[in-house]
This record gives C-alpha cells, sequence and structure tokens, in this order.
C-alpha cells in the first residue's frame, strides 16, 4: 500500500515539473547522491537476487536518466572534499560498485565509458587472484537453479535434507555448506569442485556459470586495466569481512590496501562496509588507518555535516521502479516514509 501510494505520488510530481524543480533548488544542490550497484546480471541473477543483481538494460536506462536530467557525475575523492566544503554543483553524483564482480568489467564498464561517467569500484581482493565463483554465492545460486523441492546431501558426507523450494531452506543448505568447508580448510579450487559436484547432482550447468564468469571478481589484470582507463579502484576489506577484533579490522584495511596498491600503483583512502554493515567501534579504526571516508548501505543523500565516515548512499535494484529513481535523483525521495529493505545476501 505505502509503495503504491509512493508511486501515484511521484508519477503526479514528474508530470508537474515539480521533480525537476526540486532536482534543481538550493537543498538538492547541497547534497550528494551516492549510487550503489553490487551486480549487472550476465543471465538471471536479477530474477535470483533482485536486490542485488540489476539487467544491463536496467542500468543503461538509469545512466540515460541522469544524462538525461543534467545531472553531475563526480569522482568521489572530488565529491568527499566539495561536500565538506560545501562547494558542490547542482545535481551532484557519485555511482559506486561494491565488490568489483567481473559483470562490471564486462557490462557496466563499457556502459560508463559510453555515457563519459566516473565511477568508483570498492574492490574486495581474496577471490581476485582466484579464478573461480564466490563458494557461498554460487552455491546459492545453484539452489535456486535447481529444479529439486527436496536436496539429500549425504553423499556430500553433510547427512542433512533441505527444502530447496523456499528460500529459508535454500539459506539453511548454503550456510551448511559453508560451515562444512570452513570446518574441512577447504581452499578456494576445493570449494569450486564441491559447488561443481553440487550443481551436477541438482542438473545445474556449471559449465555456463564458469564459461559467463558469473559470481567472480574481476582479475588483477581487469583491475589493473580499468583502473587505467579511469576507474577510481577503492578499499572493500580483503576477504569482505569486519572483524570486531581491532587487530584483525586493521589487518583487512591493510591486506585490502596494499593488494589494490601493487596493482593500480596508488594508495587508495575511500572504504565501503562489506554488506553495508558496520558499528561505532570501526570509526576510530579506520581514522588511524587514515581512510578519507568509508560508505554504508543507508538509504539518503549526503550533507555537508554527515559524518564522512558513516555516508548514506542509494543502493539500486531491480525493486526499485523508474519513478523511485527519479524520486531519488531529484531529492524528493528524502522526504517521502519508506519502509527499511532487507539486506541482499552478500556475503563472500
Amino acid at each position: 500500500m505505502l509503495k503504491l501510494l509512493k508511486q501515484s505520488t511521484l508519477t503526479a510530481c514528474r508530470h508537474l515539473g515539480l521533480l525537476r524543480m526540486m532536482a534543481s533548488s538550493s537543498w538538492r544542490h547541497r547534497r550528494l547522491l551516492i549510487l550503489c550497484y553490487h551486480g549487472l546480471a550476465l543471465k538471471d541473477e536479477h530474477q535470483w537476487e533482485p536486490l542485488l543483481y540489476v539487467t544491463p538494460a536496467h542500468f543503461r536506462r538509469r545512466m540515460e536518466m541522469i544524462a538525461d536530467g543534467g545531472f553531475t557525475v563526480l569522482h568521489l575523492d572530488s565529491a568527499i572534499g566539495m561536500l565538506k566544503n560545501g562547494a558542490l554543483p547542482p545535481k551532484s553524483i557519485v555511482i559506486t560498485f561494491d565488490d568489483g564482480f567481473y559483470d562490471f568489467y564486462e557490462v557496466a564498464f563499457p556502459a560508463l565509458q559510453e555515457f563519459g561517467f566516473p565511477a568508483t569500484v570498492y574492490q574486495t581482493t581474496y577471490y581476485a587472484d582466484h579464478r573461480f565463483p564466490i563458494f557461498n554465492l554460487v552455491v546459492n545460486y545453484i539452489f535456486w537453479r535447481a529444479h529439486r523441492r527436496t536436496f539429500d546431501t549425504g553423499k556430500f558426507g553433510l547427512r542433512q535434507s533441505f527444502d530447496l523450494s523456499k528460500l529459508a531452506g535454500r539459506e539453511y543448505a548454503t550456510n551448511a555448506f559453508r560451515t562444512f568447508a570452513r570446518d574441512h580448510f577447504y581452499t578456494p579450487a576445493q570449494k569450486d569442485a564441491l559447488a561443481a559436484g553440487i550443481a551436477a547432482e541438482l542438473g545445474v550447468d556449471y559449465d555456463e556459470i564458469r564459461s559467463l564468469r558469473m559470481l567472480q571478481l574481476m582479475t588483477a589484470v581487469e583491475i589493473t586495466e580499468v583502473s587505467e582507463r579511469g576507474i577510481d579502484i577503492q578499499l572493500h576489506t580483503h576477504r569482505h569481512r569486519t572483524p570486531h577484533d581491532a587487530k584483525l579490522f586493521t589487518r583487512e584495511i591493510r591486506d585490502n590496501r596494499e593488494w589494490i596498491r601493487t596493482r593500480i600503483g596508488r594508495q587508495p583512502s575511500h572504504f565501503c562496509y562489506p554488506s553495508g554493515i558496520y558499528r561505532h567501534e570501526f570509526l576510530p579504526w579506520l581514522r588511524e588507518e587514515n581512510i578519507a571516508s568509508a560508505a554504508t548501505c543507508e538509504i539518503g543523500l549526503a550533507a555537508k555535516d554527515c559524518n564522512p565516515l558513516l555516508l548514506p548512499r542509494l543502493s539500486d535494484s531491480a525493486n526499485l521502479s523508474e519513478a523511485e529513481f527519479d524520486g531519488w535523483l531529484a531529492g524528493v525521495n528524502s522526504f517521502l516514509p519508506r519502509r527499511r529493505l532487507p539486506r541482499p545476501m552478500t556475503s563472500l
């Protein structure tokens, strides 16, 4: 009901020209919209995880709306400085991508080049050295693709049965295999072999998943290439995790930073919390590591008085309508009620 009411309100505002007026207002001029994308579907990932993936056509349409609306797409570092100094140009936007999946290289990067838009990739790095799909993601995707209702895991040594027709069953199965692989100290190659075995048992074409490079990170060569061609590579932890222990947390930042520095020749200083999850005790740890900004998945526009280590963003998704996206570009949605969305499954 709330969504329908918002859609009607935003549609009426569009027809009356109120969104254009708001986008050009002094209020919007003083604020920065940071867009967040996770993945662009290479096959049907947007149907599997609509909060995480959008189609190439969806992404292209968003870029057209930004261009047609006369919005100013800024480099992240410049935008953070301008925001702090109250010097943003009108209709300011930053475009960011979390994780650094191969689909960024294949789909998003060419589109950004075509439109002439800068962008930042918050790159997690451990799996960039391994040409395998991310295990925790790919097994969940396989369970979603499977045609069976139940999955008896006895032949894999788990001795459990899961109902794959339900979201909860797929999540239980994913967590069970994740724990199994961790407890047996599986290497990435062993995890990949296990995922291939699960796919074969469930009748899912794993060769296709590999050949399309679904759910894989960009390689070091690809990351270097996009960096040399204008994409900003920043921090997202090495292993896509934020330990609650200060030393382990700092290690994640330093390992991530050193991996990126040796590939692109620059020291990254901006950070994004994996899965958008943060704790306030992280903030002094980030300051000690000279982190200039840190992005969350909290929805909103950033203002001058925002804590730079708790920057809000708008996570675009297959569930966000064009009217809603337009409302966020203009800033109108900041004044409309909204429900808190569930977090997508982004654990690597």
